[in-house]
């Protein structure tokens, strides 16, 4: 029982006794479902060992499969899941398209090592083409950097340089910079990178901290004390498509990064020093055209090399 006291008029208390509410308690979940399913994978090893950038991705996407909770996971098809990838893409576009299966494609497969299922539905269903963010060229960058208002040039000219991602542009602090290095964790995936500063962003880099003040941080909005990754995203993409430059991002600046220094004749592992990949697979992907276009060139210069020796003659 619930008891409240009371006082009344002539001073005396009064005690009143109400049957206590019982605490609701939480719907209880099918065996065999998707719900079940679900909740088994998020208390599973496999979920906790996820980086949280990596566990809030996949969270995102499992998200899709609420309004199925009820459904058996025996029910999920093969077509079940290009219908909801197609209705994605229409959505939000290919690349989360994209997501949405490399999400499913982790949780059946675990489902089937767990002995949910016989077989992952997710398997052998094609990724979506242009998946992948639009990468800058010279020309838009040069455009954004004499157009953009200051804050977002910095940012543009600061993820030229660097090639990082968005969140660990908007965490670096002047406590990271020693005049010649940056010195950072990558919040993504941990990785701790020291990064040799290019000479005209020494110089950039040096007015900036002139005028910083008080800040921490080495970049920061007009009238806030640091940039919102999701915001500063916003702000860039408003500004880019006030100057004629639709569709870019900060994070295609980073393939920019890249795909300046493969022209640079630097070598995979060089690339994935500075943008701190782990795999070769990556920088490959980022970096192939300007590869192709190096190796083309080189083959040229070989061919044209080879015409033009003079032929030895018999005696």
């Amino acid at each position: 029982m619930r008891t409240v006291r009371k006082r009344l008029a002539d001073g005396t208390i009064k005690e009143y006794r109400y049957p206590r509410r019982a605490a609701a308690r939480a719907p209880r979940i099918a065996a065999g479902t998707l719900d079940a399913l679900l909740a088994a994978y998020r208390r599973s090893p496999e979920w906790a060992a996820l980086r949280p950038a990596s566990r809030a991705t996949y969270a995102t996407y499992l998200r899709i499969f609420d309004h199925r909770g009820d459904m058996a996971v025996t029910e999920v098809t093969r077509r079940l899941l290009m219908d909801i990838r197609d209705a994605v893409a229409v959505k939000r576009g290919h690349g989360a398209a994209n997501g949405f299966l490399n999400t499913a494609a982790a949780l059946f497969a675990w489902a089937v090592d767990r002995e949910w299922l016989p077989a992952s539905p997710a398997v052998a269903i094609k990724r979506l083409p242009g998946g992948h963010l639009k990468p800058w060229s010279e020309a838009d960058l040069a455009r954004a950097l004499a157009e953009l208002p200051e804050a977002l040039r910095r940012v543009v000219l600061l993820a030229a340089h660097t090639g990082q991602r968005r969140g660990d542009l908007c965490r670096l602090t002047w406590g990271a910079y020693d005049g010649r290095c940056l010195r950072m964790t990558q919040h993504k995936t941990s990785t701790p990178l020291v990064l040799p500063v290019h000479r005209d962003l020494q110089a950039e880099l040096g007015a900036w901290r002139a005028e910083a003040r008080d800040s921490l941080l080495i970049l920061t909005p007009p009238r806030a004390r640091c940039w919102n990754p999701n915001h500063l995203s916003e702000s860039m993409k408003a500004a880019l498509e006030g100057i004629g430059l639709p569709g870019l991002n900060v994070h295609g600046l980073r393939k920019l990064a890249a795909t300046r220094l493969a022209e640079a004749g630097c070598s995979v592992h060089e690339i994935c020093s500075i943008l701190g990949w782990r795999t070769l697979s990556m920088a490959q992907l980022y970096t192939r055209a300007a590869e192709q276009e190096r190796l083309a060139e080189s083959a040229v210069i070989r061919l044209e090399t080879a015409r033009v020796k003079p032929r030895e003659t018999g005696s």
